[in-house]
């Protein structure tokens, strides 16, 4: 029987955004994402009650997904687990919170019985722990919090993914607008859409599918200029699928005007948060949106050897 050994267990996960090609993902496109210098960390210590403690006042599906997690690694119900979250992610936004808290509550769970898995296991334990919350997840989120890096990512079948190597530095700016969304609701209203008027749907999510393709060779290229370009047409689209919002386009605009070299909503829409690509002034125009209300942080992504 397995046995959790430590006095005390952790598990980190980065949180994440899409650069490209959100919506289109859960259609079978290809998307890229990146994970965030900005994560969640999972601690486990041994309880003295045959139970699963989860903070007062917390998610009340975090009791499913840590009971879910633990069952997943091996850990029997007989032995009792308290549980603490500290996290860096804004929820509901676009950050991937929920992902990085199944990433990091399947590590902490390994890491308390001493057993190691690959990301990829990880990743797939995760994704299916994401369900508690998102319903049906593409598997980009989960993926991304336990890869890290820049990833580009499609659904399949088969699921694939790879590192894509960055020919300079990626900062990126990300920029919350003060409102929220939830994911489930704002993919299946979009799939509902897009089954009813596929004519009208279908061009859009190629046009994103075309973004990604000319990104994704952009990035390898370290051709920031483009990439930016990229990402506003990017969501240019997806206003056009109907999961921006007055908020949303708000703070791009601001981004834009400050000197960003693209900016877009990322993750599902409906509300939450942007992302902004900069150059050298990303500290000029983190001070723009601050002094507009937004609440800022930058993540920072270190061009690979040899660009």
């Amino acid at each position: 029987m397995s046995k959790f050994r430590a006095e005390r267990a952790t598990g980190w996960a980065s949180g994440k955004v899409i650069l490209l090609g959100e919506h289109a993902v859960v259609h079978g496109s290809p998307a890229i994402a990146a994970g965030l210098e900005q994560g969640v960390e999972i601690s486990l210590q041994p309880a003295r009650e045959q139970a699963r403690d989860v903070p007062t006042g917390a998610d009340p599906r975090l009791a499913e997904a840590f009971r879910q997690a633990a069952s997943l690694t091996g850990i029997p119900d007989s032995i009792g687990l308290s549980l603490s979250i500290r996290s860096e992610l804004p929820e509901a936004v676009g950050f991937g919170s929920s992902a990085a808290l199944a990433v990091g509550l399947v590590r902490a769970c390994l890491a308390g019985q001493e057993e190691i898995w690959s990301n990829a296991e990880v990743a797939v334990a995760a994704n299916s722990i994401e369900k508690i919350f998102h319903g049906r997840p593409s598997g980009i989120d989960a993926t991304t919090a336990a890869m890290g890096g820049v990833l580009r990512f499609q659904i399949g079948p088969p699921l694939a993914y790879e590192n894509v190597p960055l020919g300079a530095e990626l900062v990126l700016l990300l920029v919350e607008t003060g409102t929220r969304h939830t994911t489930s609701s704002t993919v299946g209203a979009l799939g509902d859409r897009a089954r009813a008027q596929p004519a009208i749907y279908q061009p859009v999510f190629d046009a994103i599918t075309a973004l990604v393709g000319e990104a994704d060779q952009a990035l390898r290229a370290g051709n920031l200029a483009f990439l930016g370009e990229a990402m506003t047409m990017n969501h240019g689209l997806l206003r056009a699928l109907g999961v921006s919002t007055s908020e949303l386009d708000d703070a791009v605009e601001v981004a834009l005007e400050g000197g960003a070299l693209g900016a877009k909503l990322t993750g599902a829409g409906g509300g939450g948060a942007i992302l902004a690509l900069c150059g050298e002034n990303a500290a000029e125009i983190q001070q723009i949106l601050q002094q507009a209300g937004y609440r800022t942080s930058l993540s920072r992504f270190a061009a690979s050897p040899g660009a």
